[in-house]
């Protein structure tokens, strides 16, 4: 990222914005992404939002994707405890505690694939993780080992052959052997996990519980399923006297019902989508308080999708 922020900053008040308007948007997009993107990235969003390309002799199309898709895994990153079934996006941290052999199987098509599994700790619980073809290929050397740290980004979570739950790599996923980002809570997090039975065992019985105590607890939800019942759409003025959209959705997920919100043009292409009763799947939410009813409600994000099941 070697743009400095002033650079940054400077490039959109030429392209037209006014100084009020940039920190309007920059304001809004860091209370959007609930504090996870750095001000640099945001301006980046902001930039291509608006049609401008922020290309400079040091600034290549690699850099501008990493500073657009820059998070604190940190903060993202959620305990083995935590994975519910159904679950897209996962972060995790942990220790592997115990490897599996890769093994090679033959598609219908006559293709082969291969599948690794380990077994993933942290202070909270065990869980086993799958890779895929390529990913269990990449797992094939000598520093994924046992008692190695590891960050995976982009799983997805499953009931297994045994009904445990497993964490799945996605093929956009990646694991990052030896983090060097880890916050010294994170590294003191690990310090008490060991490699003992008691891991081992424990991966048994990972819960497959209600998304309700998660998303009440969290602010931001990677995907959800569940039945709609539209509950209003609503044309707005807004105080600029610009025109926006409120759709509103009653999302019953495992008899646990939540509202979604859905803002401006998005509400009205999701209104064209569901129908009444239709079970759906929603990605990238996030979750804010009703001031005036202190409820929890998932709200639409620039990233948000919406697909009919």
């Amino acid at each position: 990222m070697s743009a400095s922020i002033d650079d940054l900053y400077q490039k959109l008040l030429e392209s037209g914005f006014s100084e009020e308007e940039l920190e309007r948007q920059v304001q809004s997009k860091a209370k959007e992404f609930g504090g996870f993107m750095s001000k640099q990235g945001i301006l980046f969003i902001i930039a291509k939002e608006n049609g401008i390309y922020l290309q400079s002799s040091d600034n290549n199309e690699q850099s501008y994707k990493e500073i657009e898709e820059e998070i604190d895994y940190d903060d993202f990153t959620i305990d083995i405890s935590e994975v519910k079934e159904g679950m897209t996006n996962i972060v995790l941290l942990g220790k592997i505690i115990k490897v599996f052999r890769t093994r090679d199987f033959a598609r219908k098509d006559g293709s082969t694939g291969a599948v690794f599994s380990f077994l993933l700790a942290d202070s909270t619980k065990t869980v086993k993780i799958v890779l895929w073809d390529d990913h269990a290929k990449a797992a094939k050397t000598e520093f994924f080992r046992v008692n190695e740290l590891i960050r995976l980004i982009g799983g997805y979570s499953k009931a297994g052959k045994s009904e445990n739950l497993e964490v799945h790599l996605g093929r956009k996923g990646k694991l990052v052997l030896s983090p060097k980002d880890l916050s010294q809570r994170a590294k003191d997090k690990l310090e008490s996990v060991n490699i003992d039975q008691t891991h081992e065992k424990s991966y048994k019985t990972v819960p497959r519980e209600s998304l309700k105590e998660f998303i009440l607890q969290n602010k931001f939800v990677s995907s959800v399923k569940g039945q709609v019942k539209i509950e209003y759409f609503k044309e707005l003025e807004l105080k600029s006297g610009d025109k926006s959209f409120l759709l509103a959705l009653l999302l019953d997920i495992e008899s646990f019902v939540i509202r979604v919100k859905i803002w401006g043009m998005e509400a009205i292409e999701c209104l064209k989508l569901v129908s009444e009763g239709d079970c759906v799947s929603i990605t990238n939410l996030t979750v804010k308080e009703n001031s005036y009813t202190s409820e929890k409600e998932l709200v639409f994000t620039k990233n948000s999708t919406l697909k009919i099941l």
